[in-house]
């Protein structure tokens, strides 16, 4: 049966939506919008599956990751005003970041202008007023993301096991991720380094998270997200490649019987 003329096609859909094709099918992998099929078996999508999407796409631009967006359009009690107040207020923190940084830049501008050079305590003193800048930007961006998938329950229960946020620096974390690094260049992730990496990557999680498969999934989650964002891709050393090559060791640990099914 043919479908009539207000149904679109998947390459139509996906250009009135300014999305990939790719993107389309991902929503649609993920239960958040379910294409009809014509008699011939190609996608269309409808008036339905249009409104859908719009919720996606509006969803999407407030930052909620593609799980949290089906767990609300699946009807789940979730505090929407609540993370909108949460995003709002980390956008106006990182609006005054940036504004006293331009500040700064502009008034070291107008010495250099003035006076032909900047003193080096000046240099300094920009230069940590910057950093200080981003390291806030962090914090602000991860306390959004966690917001959204972390109970105040989960939060304090990664507190009390040391873990305390991807947005602070941590030496053991850091170690990894440069061995991870290093053995991602060189093997493919069922090599015996690789799934190494993966049980060690994983017994760190599970310290932080009490070994509760729920709230290692959670952080993945939060990770995943964080990755995203443009303050934190500017100072990680992480990246999501690194993150699917430890997804894809932990996997062959487990076929390989070295680490225990979650």
């Amino acid at each position: 049966m043919s479908k009539p003329d207000r149904y679109l096609n998947l390459t139509d859909t996906a250009r009135r939506f300014g999305i990939s094709r790719k993107a389309l099918r991902i929503y649609e992998a993920k239960g958040l919008v379910l294409a009809e099929r014509t008699a011939a078996g190609w996608r269309v999508y409808g008036p339905e599956q249009i409104k859908r999407l719009q919720q996606v796409i509006a969803l999407k631009s407030f930052g909620l990751s593609l799980g949290r967006i089906a767990e609300l359009l699946s009807g789940r009690d979730i505090d929407l005003a609540k993370f909108l107040t949460l995003h709002e207020a980390m956008l106006q923190r990182q609006k005054e970041d940036v504004d006293r940084a331009l500040h700064l830049i502009v008034s070291a501008r107008a010495r250099l202008a003035s006076e032909g050079s900047i003193s080096s305590d000046d240099l300094i003193n920009l230069t940590r007023s910057i950093m200080m800048t981003d390291a806030q930007n962090v914090a602000s961006e991860y306390e959004a993301i966690a917001a959204k998938h972390l109970t105040e329950d989960d939060q304090i229960t990664l507190l009390e096991n040391g873990f305390d946020g991807m947005d602070k620096p941590d030496p053991v974390w850091d170690a990894l991720i440069a061995e991870g690094k290093q053995i991602m260049q060189t093997c493919e992730p069922d090599s015996a380094e690789a799934m190494d990496l993966a049980r060690r990557w994983m017994e760190q999680v599970n310290l932080a998270t009490g070994g509760s498969r729920v709230l290692n999934e959670k952080v993945r989650e939060v990770a995943r997200e964080m990755h995203q964002q443009p303050h934190f891709q500017e100072v990680t050393p992480s990246s999501p490649d690194l993150m699917d090559f430890v997804e894809k060791a932990y996997g062959a640990a487990i076929a390989a019987g070295i680490c225990p099914k979650p």
